[in-house]
């Protein structure tokens, strides 16, 4: 062999091993091989947006005196109108954003950008906006349009026919008219039209209590009959159906559709590869995460008041009047909130 192709074997050589240096090294120190941390008790905050926004607009709102027109965080061509309050008329148009160290009010038709108000919030009907922030309680017309996303520190309700943006979170109760679209919501509860006749449900519950089950049905597709009372989780390759008034004392894990019959109730979480839909008066004291659609009927509940719940749909959520929520509603390709909720001839098919 000649030292040229000796010199080339060479080069091949260190090229094939280089790669592979680190990991041969690390596998003879061994410094990296501690666990990961991971925080178990770490949570999103649904209302991160609104509480960041405050953090920068409250040194504005306590540095400025009375009623005063400042530039709005370095942002080019825009500025903050700081305000002790502020009452308009219809088809009011605010080209500035507006801080409101008391009540914001508007009438129909009005246009704006931002807003933050420590006092409470009253929109009119067909109101354009980029965000809102409130301290206290927040009414808004019909036909709202929000572009980004709101955020309140009490109270929420919302007309039909509105488009909600990315996001709409309250410290207290979330209600919102029929004809509504939304991609998040978080309030405790939420619901559409009224929340009373399912918190009055949810009263009745009392505070959750955290089960843990003891036994574990491995079926190909279930059928829980009208009234039965399964204790155990459920993981299915197929379907499940809770029959009207039935009860499953577990979670549910199923590789098809999960559907609860008028008045079922599962104590546990709900994990589908298609669509979860709740009937009328249907209960759910977990999570429920589905692949496909979520549609619940009127009357269902999820969550307590006592310990919120996420309700997550990889498509589309469709959300009848006195349907109630406590917690997280994510729809993925956008929610729908209904005045009612027919539920489709074959969903009714075992």
């Amino acid at each position: 062999m000649s030292p040229v192709e000796a010199g080339l074997y060479l080069a091949y050589a260190v090229m094939v091993l280089l790669p592979l240096l680190p990991g041969l090294l690390e596998l003879r120190v061994a410094a990296d091989d501690d666990p990961l941390k991971i925080d178990a008790s770490y949570a999103r905050d649904p209302r991160f947006l609104g509480k960041s926004m405050r953090a920068k607009v409250e040194p504005i709102l306590d540095a400025a005196v009375g009623e005063a027109r400042v530039p709005f965080l370095n942002r080019k061509d825009e500025f903050a109108r700081v305000t002790d309050g502020l009452a308009s008329p219809d088809r009011e148009q605010l080209s500035e954003i507006v801080l409101s160290r008391g009540a914001f009010r508007v009438g129909d038709h009005s246009e704006m950008l931002d807003v933050y108000a420590r006092g409470e919030i009253e929109l009119g009907a067909y109101a354009r906006l980029r965000t809102l922030a409130g301290d206290r309680d927040a009414r808004i017309g019909s036909h709202a349009h929000v572009v980004r996303w709101i955020d309140v520190g009490g109270n929420c309700e919302i007309g039909g026919a509105s488009e909600l943006g990315q996001s709409v979170s309250a410290s207290g109760r979330l209600e919102v008219g029929p004809g509504v679209h939304f991609n998040r919501l978080f309030g405790k509860p939420i619901a559409v039209v009224s929340s009373a006749r399912a918190e009055l449900r949810a009263l009745e519950l009392g505070p959750l209590i955290v089960r843990t089950a003891t036994a574990r049905r491995l079926v190909k597709k279930l059928v829980v009959d009208a009234g039965a009372d399964l204790e155990g989780d459920v993981i299915a390759a197929d379907e499940v159906e809770v029959g009207a008034g039935a009860i499953v004392r577990g979670s549910i894990k199923a590789g098809g559709s999960v559907t609860l019959r008028e008045g079922a109730c599962v104590c546990g979480n709900i994990v589908a590869r298609d669509t979860v839909t709740l009937e009328r008066d249907a209960t759910v004291l977990g999570h429920i995460f589905g692949d496909g659609d979520v549609v619940l009927h009127g009357g269902a509940l999820v969550g307590d008041r006592h310990a919120p719940k996420t309700i997550h749909a990889s498509r589309n959520a469709t959300i009848a009047a006195e349907a109630c929520i406590f917690g997280w509603l994510i729809a993925e390709r956008g929610g729908t909130t209904a005045a009612a909720v027919t539920p489709h001839e074959d969903a009714r098919t075992p």
